[in-house]
């Protein structure tokens, strides 16, 4: 009976141990697929960008702050774009601090037959940038990027690509809806609402242009030629 009643307790140790076991790898695998869930519903989604190849190799990222470079404009360039400045409408808007401009000493960022993006809303992220800036590398000219505000990292980005001379671009700030709109009015472009960015939709008639955009810290210009 004494014999019976030991073997009995270590049935019972076995028991109770594999239940720990079974019970502490249940909790672990559970701990780990609700980390894998919760990972999978914050990572951007998993589909195609109209225009983007699938394989196409992921963007790499530079700080602005590890370029240096100070472009300068040919002085006669520069006087005479002044002057042209001098008798054209200007709007209250410009590219802030950003390091935009394509003359360190005036500020002034000069971007001949650039495309032209505006956002109805705000931009929030480089993705949504992506297909408009395919758009204006693959036809080798310069992107305007205007929104109701842009996220840091898309102005960053924007300001790497142009201190790295990869896509001379500008990124402008203009929270006022009828001034945005009045903005497209003078580039022939259709603001495009954040939804569509989100999927890609960046149709070719939706970009504006014109023939000099010009842009100080406070001011910006659209001219013809």
């Amino acid at each position: 009976m004494h014999t019976g009643g030991v073997n009995g307790y270590v049935g019972i140790a076995i028991v109770l141990v594999v239940g720990v076991a079974v019970v502490a790898y249940g909790w672990l695998a559970d701990r780990a697929s609700n980390r894998r869930r919760a990972e999978a519903m914050n990572a951007p989604p998993d589909r195609p960008i109209p225009g983007l190849k699938p394989d196409a190799d992921s963007p790499a990222y530079v700080l602005p702050e590890s370029l240096d470079a100070k472009l300068v404009m040919d002085a006669d360039e520069l006087a005479a774009l002044r002057k042209r400045l001098e008798t054209a409408t200007s709007l209250p808007h410009g590219h802030g601090k950003g390091a935009f401009a394509t003359d360190h000493a005036s500020g002034l960022a000069a971007l001949a037959n650039p495309l032209i993006l505006i956002v109805d809303g705000p931009l929030t992220s480089v993705r949504e940038l992506l297909p408009a800036a395919a758009k204006a590398t693959k036809a080798g000219r310069p992107l305007v990027v205007v929104a109701q505000s842009v996220a840091d990292d898309v102005f960053h980005t924007l300001e790497a690509n142009t201190l790295a001379k990869k896509l001379p671009a500008v990124a402008i700030n203009i929270p006022d809806v009828a001034r945005r709109a009045h903005l497209a009015e003078l580039v022939d472009a259709s603001p495009l609402p954040p939804a569509d960015l989100k999927m890609g939709w960046v149709p070719d008639e939706a970009l504006g242009s014109c023939g000099t955009w010009v842009s100080s810290p406070t001011q910006l210009w659209v001219l013809d030629a």
